[in-house]
């Protein structure tokens, strides 16, 4: 589960290291992804990205939503079913290990074209797996394909919307309630995804 979160979080971060692309997005967007893990369907997944605030907002296809708030490493889940919110534990070591990079290095591997936008391929290596990533020049990761000791995935963008996000995509419903799950609880909620 920690490779599909690192996938989908790689779409959102950028590196700190000179040699390490920006995959960060410099503008808002809205991209659609197909995400495929070991032994899962390829399921599609909406990101809504605010690039001034960094805010995000990836949405499943079970009608459950993160919304994240980057650089305070907090996130919550928005149950719909529930009419409630579920508070996240803190993922500021699994942002810390993006913003890092994780070690990883970035070799340029050439162009390459998903959704209609150009992009600059990678192969990427750290201590625990191999993959291969492509970046626009704004930041967008089109193409992720990599695998480690846990799996493999493969997010791929399907469309690529550059607009203003609107600032309530980005704040639960008003009147949800925030709910408390028990330890694992979350974990197995989101596993279902």
């Amino acid at each position: 589960m920690k490779f599909l979160r690192l996938a989908l979080l790689a779409s959102l971060l950028p590196g700190a290291a000179l040699a390490v692309p920006v995959f960060l997005p410099s503008r808002d967007v809205a991209v659609t992804y197909s995400l495929a893990a070991s032994g899962r369907a390829a399921e599609t997944y909406t990101l809504h990205y605010d690039a001034a605030d960094q805010l995000a907002r990836v949405e499943s296809p079970t009608g459950l939503y993160v919304l994240a708030n980057l650089p305070a490493g907090q996130a919550q889940v928005v149950v719909p079913a529930l009419h409630a919110t579920v508070q996240a534990p803190d993922f500021s070591a699994l942002t810390g290990e993006i913003y890092k990079a994780d070690g990883a290095t970035f070799t340029p591997l050439g162009s390459g074209k998903y959704a209609g936008l150009e992009c600059q391929k990678y192969l990427v290596l750290d201590k625990n797996g191999t993959a291969t990533a492509c970046i626009t020049p704004s930041g967008v990761v089109l193409h992720f394909s990599g695998h480690n000791a846990q799996g493999s995935a493969e997010l791929t963008a399907l469309s690529v919307a550059y607009a203003p996000q609107p600032a309530g995509s980005f704040a639960p419903p008003t009147g949800f309630s925030d709910i408390t799950l028990p330890p694992g609880a979350l974990a197995a909620l989101l596993s279902q995804q």
